[in-house]
C-alpha cells in the first residue's frame, strides 16, 4: 500500500476505521469520509497521512463535494472502499417504505455515488481499484427479518460485478468482500436498537463473531497491487457460515 491514495466512506467506525488504520499502517494515505465528521477527525488525527471529510453518501451533491476534496488533498485517488452501511429490521409486510429507501439509499445508492463521484480519479490513477463491501446475506438468508438490507447487499454484488466489467479494460478492478458476523458498532445497534433477528453466529462452523482487523486485513489486499489478477470477485470471509 505505500504510496497508495485511498478514499473511505463510513470510514469513522466499524469495518472502515479499522481498515483505515490498516492501510495507513501499509503505507497509505487516506481520507476519512463520514456523516460523522467529529469521529472522522478523531480518528484522522491519530493515524499518519489520513484526513477527514463530512460526507452523506445518500447525497450526491456531498458525495461529490465530498471526494473532489479528498482526491485534491491527496493529489489524487488510487482506490475507493465504500464501507457506509445501516440495517433495519422487518419482514417485507413490516417494513415501512421510508425504512426500506433509507436502508437501500445508503447501503446501494450510497456505494453507487462513491464510485461515480470517484472514477474520474481512478482513472487518471496509473493503477486503480475499489473495494466494496457487501455481506454474507449478499449470498445467503442469514439474518431472519432484514429483507431491505438483504436486497441492498445483493445489489452492491451486482454493482461491482459490472464495474469491474465495465472498467477492466481501462486498469480499474473492482471487487466485492461479504463478511460474515463482525463485531461492529453497527452489527450491535442491528441486534440491540433496530431489533434484528439471526442465527448466523450459531450457524458458522467457527462459532465466534470476526473483529473488523480481520476484515481490514483483506480489504488492504484486494486494493493492493498484490491482487492484480482479482477484479469482479466476490471474496467471503464468513467463518464458513455459507459452506454449510
Amino acid at each position: 500500500m505505500q504510496g497508495r491514495r485511498i478514499l473511505v466512506t463510513g470510514g469513522a467506525g466499524g469495518i472502515g476505521a479499522a481498515a483505515v488504520k490498516q492501510m495507513s499502517d501499509e503505507g497509505a494515505a487516506v481520507a476519512v469520509l463520514d456523516r460523522d465528521l467529529d469521529a472522522a477527525r478523531r480518528l484522522a488525527a491519530d493515524i499518519d497521512g489520513a484526513t477527514a471529510f463530512e460526507c452523506d453518501v445518500t447525497d450526491a451533491a456531498s458525495v461529490d463535494a465530498a471526494v473532489a476534496a479528498a482526491a485534491n488533498e491527496l493529489g489524487g485517488l488510487d482506490g475507493v472502499l465504500t464501507c457506509a452501511g445501516i440495517a433495519r429490521s422487518g419482514l417485507p409486510h413490516e417494513m415501512s417504505l421510508d425504512d426500506w429507501h433509507a436502508v437501500i439509499d445508503v447501503n446501494l445508492n450510497g456505494t453507487f455515488l462513491a464510485i461515480r463521484a470517484a472514477m474520474p480519479h481512478l482513472l487518471a490513477a496509473d493503477v486503480a481499484s475499489v473495494v466494496t463491501i457487501g455481506s454474507v446475506a449478499s449470498l445467503v438468508a442469514a439474518n431472519t427479518n432484514t429483507c431491505g438490507y438483504d436486497a441492498s447487499k445483493s445489489g452492491v454484488v451486482g454493482l461491482t460485478r459490472s464495474v469491474a466489467a465495465g472498467y477492466a479494460e481501462h486498469g480499474v478492478r473492482a471487487n466485492c468482500l461479504c463478511p460474515g458476523v463482525v463485531d461492529t458498532p453497527l452489527a450491535r445497534r442491528a441486534r440491540e436498537v433496530e431489533g434484528v433477528t439471526s442465527n448466523a453466529v450459531a450457524a458458522t462452523p467457527l462459532g465466534r463473531r470476526a473483529e473488523p482487523e480481520e476484515m481490514a486485513r483483506i480489504i488492504a489486499f484486494l486494493l493492493s497491487s498484490e491482487a492484480s489478477y482479482m477484479t469482479g470477485s466476490v471474496v467471503t470471509a464468513d467463518g464458513g457460515l455459507t459452506a454449510r
